[in-house]
């Protein structure tokens, strides 16, 4: 019989009553059951049944086609077409919600899955955008845009829009522009996230300088969705292109 390396524990705590509404535990027990193929024949027919008409129902909404990909989008650093595709797309997403936007960083690590060639489902969606992360745009000072490209060089890259041009080398920023501009400090800067990178999460602590912060409350899955299925009513299919964005030199 193969085991595999899982299992639970159960604990029973015993609560004695020592005054009115006032409990301690008393004693404490615990067992460890293997979770091993022996339980693969003693399934509750009940439990299956009940699972199999979630799952039933769960896969006629989930594997809904809603688009169509022109080539496989991977992920990866410095950039890469699946990092780019969504970096973009949160950037004209944002700009429908809030106006003009000067750019859009998603982080590599939270792209959870490759798209691959040919029709996209609701599923490959949350495949690939698994986390519940909500579209945020920030109102940054141009000191701390500096700061966040300074990461970003030591990174050695990330999720970043089109607008982006920057240079590294030796994991330092050579030259960085935002629409064909230097970074000015005294302007703040507009740039479209997700609410886990607004929080400093990744690394990414100079998006909590963040002077003003507004939430969509929607998910960046959600609106990617939607904004898939909005491409496919106007006939276009997803793609992407490796550009000039990012550079890095040794």
């Amino acid at each position: 019989m193969k085991r595999v390396n899982l299992g639970f524990i159960f604990l029973i705590f015993v609560l004695s009553s020592c005054a009115r509404d006032r409990y301690v535990v008393t004693s404490i027990e615990s067992s460890r059951i293997e979770i091993t193929g022996e339980w693969d024949a003693k399934a509750n027919p009940e439990m299956l049944a009940l699972l199999e008409f979630y799952r039933a129902k769960l896969d006629s909404e989930m594997k809904i086609r809603i688009g169509t990909a022109a080539q496989t989008l991977e992920k990866g650093y410095p950039q890469s077409l699946l990092s780019n595709f969504s970096a973009d797309a949160m950037k004209e997403i944002a700009e429908n919600l809030w106006g003009n936007v000067d750019l859009a960083v998603v982080n590599v690590g939270g792209l959870r899955s490759t798209l691959n060639k040919g029709d996209i489902t609701v599923e490959n969606l949350y495949e690939i955008y698994s986390f519940d992360n909500r579209l945020v745009l920030l109102e940054l000072p141009g000191e701390a845009v500096k700061d966040f490209f300074d990461f970003i060089a030591f990174h050695g890259g990330e999720g970043l829009s089109k607008e982006i041009r920057l240079i590294v080398k030796d994991r330092n920023v050579e030259k960085l522009e935002i629409v064909g501009k230097p970074v000015d400090e005294n302007k703040t800067y507009r740039i479209a996230t997700l609410d886990y990178l607004a929080e400093g999460n990744d690394g990414m602590i100079a998006l909590k300088e963040a002077v003003n912060r507004i939430d969509s409350n929607q998910t960046f899955r959600d609106l990617m969705i939607q904004y898939i299925r909005k491409l496919t009513t106007n006939n276009l299919e997803v793609n992407a292109k490796i550009d000039n964005r990012i550079t890095v030199h040794p």
